[in-house]
């Protein structure tokens, strides 16, 4: 199964693929700086289907949430990351070279109803993917407004948790070559 990580963007009551928004900025930028916080869901696309896009949040917080479980991710822990806008969590639970990705309904402690059932994925993947995710949002920003990654304290804290994953991801890698 081919698994892979993107986004969206709400603009208005639409979510926008970032792909549209940074072949037009200037026909997206004024409606989403307009709003006190960008909202987004991470959308998980396996085998070209996505999902997860019903689950819209403060997108910088969202994906800074979910790079920083990556350290913890490779390290071998459980992880869960609480959605704020909704009663939705996705899991993260590592096993050996490969991690169990899912979205559910629930809290961090209980499972009430899969939105994704839990996919198995490489650990490269997962990571390569998570990444990549949070590297194409910090990118979008720059598009929208440079002043942004400065000004924003989500922003700021979006940049420095993506540090923090390539930092674990290239430390996992040097690791596991021993």
């Amino acid at each position: 199964m081919k698994v892979a990580l993107d986004f969206r963007i709400r603009v208005g009551e639409a979510l926008v693929d970032p792909k549209a928004i940074l072949a037009k900025p200037e026909a997206f930028r004024d409606q989403i700086m307009a709003e006190p916080l960008i909202e987004g869901a991470i959308l998980l696309v396996l085998d070209g289907v996505a999902r997860g896009d019903e689950l819209v949040d403060p997108i910088f917080r969202l994906c800074s949430q979910w790079i920083r479980k990556l350290p913890w991710v490779l390290g071998g822990d459980t992880e869960t990351l609480a959605y704020r806008n909704s009663e939705h969590c996705a899991g993260f639970v590592p096993a050996g070279d490969s991690v169990e990705v899912s979205l559910f309904q629930g809290t961090e402690n209980e499972v009430e109803e899969y939105v994704v059932d839990p996919t198995t994925v490489r650990i490269d993947v997962f990571a390569k993917e998570s990444i990549g995710l949070v590297e194409r949002l910090v990118a979008l920003a720059r598009v929208l407004s440079p002043a942004l990654l400065e000004s924003n304290e989500d922003c700021k804290e979006l940049v420095a948790s993506l540090e923090e994953g390539r930092r674990a991801w290239r430390d996992h890698q040097v690791h596991s070559r021993r």
